[in-house]
């Protein structure tokens, strides 16, 4: 049985999505913003790519890993007619809202941009855009309920990978199946490229979401023995995902193997479950406060961010100041919009929020 809440998963959810929020800022301040329908900043700050190159790698993975571990424990307190249920109104309702609200007006401000410049019109038209994710997540869970519900192996635990687990070094069995899907990557198998963190609508991100969602639930069901183990093998996990790093930083983040950076993204989740289960795994006002707003707050930032971008980016400030400002002023105004509508009982479930009876959303 999986009774025991890990606050530390909740804590992880938060940090990887605050994660996404500052990287999404800081595209904004490449050079290259324009070609991937940012809003550029007037000025680029591109060795701001140096920590961005650092999550690069597994700042999507990780999510599909958490949404996994998230449905496993929920199968075991819900039948699976009511999780699929409940997936659906937690997760498919702010994706749709989201897509009519959120992304329209993230099209409409780049297309607002365009049309300043002497490009095309704007328009307001609906698009997922920073929540695409969501529409994978979706799919997965649908996929891993009926799998869950008539595959025991997926929910039991097995001898065989806990004895694995309490081992050291033993949860790099599961790094195969990452490098292997990374080997696709660089071989080309996958048609939409070879570039490792081009996730969004391809099929090696699709794949590769389906693959850390599933360890999720495997691992998950293994139970003490899954979380020991990133306890045991955090260390090294921070040592071969470092040492990979500073590898692609002196090849200046190009022409390096696909596999090679898929055994760092793998590396470098585990050893944030590691510090997770060393020293988040414990109920805090700050915790409960932040596992609920943020959700929302990523929600609402993108709109938020491009706004900015849109009427501010020419602002001939320091680039690296105005970096910092406009963090903060996305996360403050994000945070606003939340306290504005957390207490209103019929715009919580458009971005995320349960009912004030029950609990909110922690997937």
């Amino acid at each position: 049985m999986l009774n025991k809440r890990r606050h530390d998963v909740d804590a992880i959810r938060a940090i990887a999505l605050f994660l996404l929020i500052a990287y999404h800022l800081g595209i904004s301040f490449m050079s290259w913003a324009p070609f991937v329908f940012f809003i550029p900043n007037i000025k680029s700050i591109d060795s701001l790519w140096i920590p961005m190159a650092m999550i690069n790698t597994w700042r999507i993975p990780i999510l599909f890993l958490i949404s996994g571990i998230a449905l496993r424990f929920s199968f075991e307190k819900r039948s699976p007619l009511k999780l699929v249920k409940e997936r659906l109104k937690v997760l498919g309702i702010p994706l749709l809202f989201g897509s009519f609200t959120s992304g329209a007006l993230v099209i409409y401000f780049a297309t607002l941009f365009w049309e300043s410049k002497g490009k095309g019109e704007a328009v307001f038209w609906p698009d997922s855009a920073h929540l695409w994710f969501l529409e994978n997540i979706i799919i997965y869970s649908l996929i891993f309920v009926l799998m869950l519900r008539y595959i025991p192996l997926l929910k039991n635990k097995s001898a065989f990978l806990s004895k694995l687990l309490s081992k050291p070094g033993g949860i790099f069995l599961f790094s195969l199946i990452i490098i292997y899907e990374g080997h696709l990557v660089e071989t080309g198998y996958w048609r939409e490229g070879n570039d490792y963190s081009l996730y969004v609508d391809t099929s090696h991100g699709f794949f590769l979401g389906a693959i850390w969602f599933l360890l999720g639930i495997i691992l998950t069901s293994q139970g003490e023995a899954f979380w020991e183990s990133n306890k045991i093998n955090w260390k090294i996990h921070g040592v071969i995902a470092f040492t990979l790093y500073i590898y692609r930083f002196l090849n200046e983040f190009e022409g390096v193997d696909n596999r090679i950076i898929a055994f760092e993204s793998f590396n470098f989740i585990f050893l944030v479950l590691g510090l997770g289960a060393v020293y988040l795994n414990k109920e805090s006002s700050q915790l409960n406060y932040y596992k609920t707003a943020i959700f929302p707050v990523y929600i609402v930032h993108f709109p938020i961010q491009y706004a900015l971008m849109f009427y501010l980016g020419g602002w001939n400030l320091n680039p690296w100041l105005k970096y910092i400002l406009f963090l903060f002023l996305i996360c403050f105004l994000s945070l606003t919009f939340y306290h504005a509508i957390k207490n209103i009982r019929i715009l919580r479930p458009l971005f995320g929020l349960r009912n004030p009876a029950k609990k909110d959303i922690d997937e």
